[in-house]
């Protein structure tokens, strides 16, 4: 009689995959990402929202507030008649002389330190109100911040503008 015999299957080896080139990709990518991102930091707004309190007919501002305008176009006036800033060019590259030039806005820092002297004057602190447009340049506003924070100005209203 012929024997049979038993053929046993191998063993099969647990699958095991090798994640040591997943982990290299990995980390070439993050450090791809920490490089090719830009890094800009603006100057820090030191602004803080004024105290409540309680108001009367009596204690009303000795200092006209001064009123700040951003239109949709990027054009900045001051109390309502006086441009202080040109239309804003998206387009303009960062770093160059004419993008620096369209962000400085010199004439409304004068403005606004001319308010802040005129307040002091009374022994009051002086408030601004900043109206934007609804589709005004987010960079012009930032613009408008950074020149109140450098005329020294920490009282600031916020406001959205109707339509146009």
């Amino acid at each position: 009689m012929a024997r049979h015999k038993k053929i046993q299957a191998p063993e099969e080896e647990e699958m095991t995959s090798n994640i040591s080139s997943m982990i290299d990709c990995c980390f070439l990518l993050l450090i791809y990402f920490l490089v090719a991102t830009s890094l800009v930091s603006e100057k820090k707004l030191d602004i803080s929202i004024p105290p409540q309190s309680q108001s009367s007919s009596s204690q009303r501002p000795k200092v006209d507030p001064g009123n700040i305008n951003v239109s949709a176009s990027g054009v900045v006036t001051w109390n309502n008649d006086l441009t202080v800033g040109g239309a804003y060019d998206p387009t303009l590259e960062p770093g160059t002389a004419a993008y620096l030039e369209q962000r400085r806005m010199e004439q409304l820092v004068e403005s606004l330190k001319m308010l802040k002297e005129q307040a002091e004057a009374v022994d009051t602190q002086p408030v601004v109100m900043l109206t934007g447009a609804g589709r005004a340049p987010h960079q012009r506003i930032v613009d408008v911040m950074a020149a109140l924070a450098e005329a020294g100005i920490h009282s600031v209203g916020l406001s959205t503008a109707a339509q146009e």
